[in-house]
């Protein structure tokens, strides 16, 4: 058997066309801003093709590694807010606007679906998982195999209700736990409900639905819609399923209901059994259960639990509902801080925390020792490159795209560097590959850093709201920040190096951003006259003069985080290589600003101010 690359079901080798859905390798639907075929999140789950959207969700089929079952995730992705660039898995927000709204939503379904999630190890709720990655959250369902539940009960078919009430334990114990949780289902009906063997094993269809009040599940109160619903909508649809599972047949809708049509019992059925669904199906709410706690109570033969004595008085129904919306309120706050305090506090503390271990690794050789014997006795296994230092030997070990640090001690940069086979990879993983915002420092993959290139770039995230990673190269903006901190110091598996800051600019990452260009700053290799028309670009786009100077035979390293003069902007920190025999030392009173710096259009267009070099072509391509 094999899988179908699109929607990952089981289907046979031979087989050219998928039976479940139709992919025959080359004919796909398209969703816009979906993620392509095979990307991996979590760390887990294998993306098949996007099947549909609901509301401001993008849903896929994916392959679960650990388990091998196949499942649905759901990608917020609202397109009123949110888009994704070709050939780039993380959203980006169309506006500050629209961040400020999607921020808050993701936190609110994050911590919505993170409580479903919890509900689901309970219960037979088909939530599996929760998670936020690429700048946005994902919830994860189970794809269960059997039957609804509607092939068991109705089209005549009588059961006993001992026995309906049995068959449908699991239901309403799932339901009760919802409501535990403070939350409600809102689509239970006996097609949302899968069996196995006769035994109910899934709940699926977890959705706040349209009003209606037409389908015999439906409780008049959703015809309000879902603000004025609420686990007792819940006990308004078993109550309709214990209905059907004892008389065989549909109960009335409400609509129905409300025109004069009532329900119909066998007279096998026992007063108290009759008892138990009339007040389930009680059209009034004031008149049907609370809750699923009351009504499963009812059907074990429980008594609810007792009042307090100081219960004596019902509560108004204005005081229920207040006290509910603030219960409701207190538990989405809470959820959310955790959410923001993971992304604010815990994430920032982990990457810092990290990045000590991992510098506390680095080992100091003994002279006259060759350290090669011990280290190769205590790692049988890894291979190490030859002419590598020794040193970084524990940390090549634990992860073999270690390929060397950066420090700029007064910035608070001091951070492994590591290279994969792309550009992409370490963008929102940490150094053991786990799923993080914050990334860590990578060399382009381009670059060969046993003996330096023309240009050796290190991407780095600027996360705007603290100065881990590259975020304190703001400070670069401005002379100060220059006088501060005039040096890079970056090590490599093979050697260490010393650079002087050069230049400063802003570019762009986006040939839309200024007029079908993109100023190519990250590459690896150049000739002596194209880099010095190279060096002359710059110079017209520095923010201010270093006094470093520069020639054509010079190497540089180029530091490239995100800014946020306009949309996908970048900031760019260039250091010249300390030439050999040079003197560690700079000049910090020749600093001079640059009156006129040349930035991308949209730069210009952002600020309202004409392009002073707009018919300008650049020298370096």
């Amino acid at each position: 058997m094999k899988r179908c690359i699109n929607c990952l079901a089981e289907c046979n080798d031979t087989e050219t066309v998928c039976p479940s859905c139709g992919f025959n390798g080359s004919e796909q639907k398209n969703f816009e801003n979906s993620l392509p075929l095979g990307t991996k999140l979590n760390g887990r789950y294998v993306l098949g093709g996007a099947f549909s959207r609901a509301k401001s969700f993008l849903i896929y089929y994916a392959l679960d590694t650990q388990t091998r079952q196949r499942v649905k995730i759901f990608e917020y992705l609202p397109q009123k807010l949110m888009h994704r660039l070709p050939d780039e898995v993380i959203v980006k927000y169309l506006s500050e606007e629209a961040a400020a709204r999607g921020d808050k939503e993701i936190a609110a379904y994050y911590s919505h679906f993170v409580k479903l999630c919890s509900v689901s190890k309970m219960s037979i709720l088909d939530f599996e998982n929760c998670f936020a990655e690429n700048s946005t959250m994902y919830y994860v369902c189970s794809v269960p195999t059997g039957t609804p539940l509607s092939s068991l009960i109705g089209n005549g078919r009588m059961m006993s209700f001992t026995r309906a009430a049995k068959l449908l334990e699991p239901l309403t114990d799932c339901a009760r736990k919802l409501e535990k949780a403070g939350k409600w289902h809102g689509s239970i009906t006996p097609y949302s409900i899968v069996t196995n063997d006769g035994k109910i094993t899934a709940l699926t269809g977890y959705s706040y639905p349209p009003k209606s009040t037409r389908a015999p599940f439906d409780a008049p109160e959703k015809q309000l819609g879902a603000k004025h619903c609420g686990s007792y909508t819940d006990v308004y649809a078993i109550g309709a399923i214990l209905y059907e599972a004892v008389t065989g047949f549909l109960p009335p809708s409400a609509e129905q209901r409300g025109q004069g049509k009532g329900l119909k019992f066998p007279d096998t059925l026992a007063e108290n059994e009759r008892k138990i669904i009339e007040k389930a199906l009680a059209p009034d709410k004031s008149e049907r259960y609370a809750g699923i706690e009351e009504l499963a109570a009812d059907i074990n033969g429980k008594k609810p639990p007792k009042k307090s004595k100081g219960e004596k008085k019902k509560l108004p129904k204005a005081e229920i509902i207040r006290r509910s919306v603030l219960v409701i309120a207190c538990i989405t706050f809470a959820v959310s801080v955790l959410f923001l305090l993971n992304y604010y506090l815990i994430e920032p503390y982990k990457s810092s925390k990290q990045s000590e271990e991992l510098a506390s690794m680095t080992a100091t050789t003994q002279q006259g020792k060759d350290p090669w014997e011990e280290i190769r006795a205590k790692y049988p296994d890894v291979e190490f490159p030859a002419g590598m230092n020794p040193a970084y030997a524990d940390l090549y070990a634990l992860n073999n795209d270690f390929e060397g640090w950066i420090s700029i001690p007064e910035m608070n940069i001091d951070s492994y560097v590591v290279q994969s086979t792309d550009n992409k990879y370490y963008e929102r993983r940490d150094f053991y590959g786990k799923s993080t915002n914050y990334g860590v420092p990578f060399f382009d993959y381009r670059n060969t850093l046993q003996s330096l290139d023309r240009n050796t770039i290190v991407y780095g995230h600027n996360m705007r709201h603290d100065d881990k990673i590259f975020g304190t190269l703001e400070q670069y903006r401005e002379i100060d920040g220059f006088k501060k901190a005039p040096f890079i110091t970056m090590n490599t598996l093979y050697g260490e190096y010393k650079f002087k800051i050069y230049a400063v600019f802003i570019s762009n990452s986006k040939a839309s951003d200024d007029n079908g260009h993109v100023f190519n700053y990250i590459f690896t290799a150049a000739g002596n006259s194209q880099f010095a028309n190279y060096i002359a670009e710059i110079d017209k786009r520095k923010l201010y003069t270093t006094g470093v100077d520069i020639n054509e035979n010079d190497k540089i390293i180029t530091l490239s985080t995100c800014c946020y003069d306009f949309e996908d902007a970048r900031l760019v920190v260039v250091g010249r290589l300390l030439r050999e025999g040079e003197a560690l030392a700079v000049d910090i009173s020749l600093p001079v600003m640059n009156k006129e710096p040349k930035y991308p259009q949209a730069y210009y267009d952002k600020n309202g101010i004409e392009n002073p070099y707009a018919n300008d072509p650049d020298l370096f391509e």
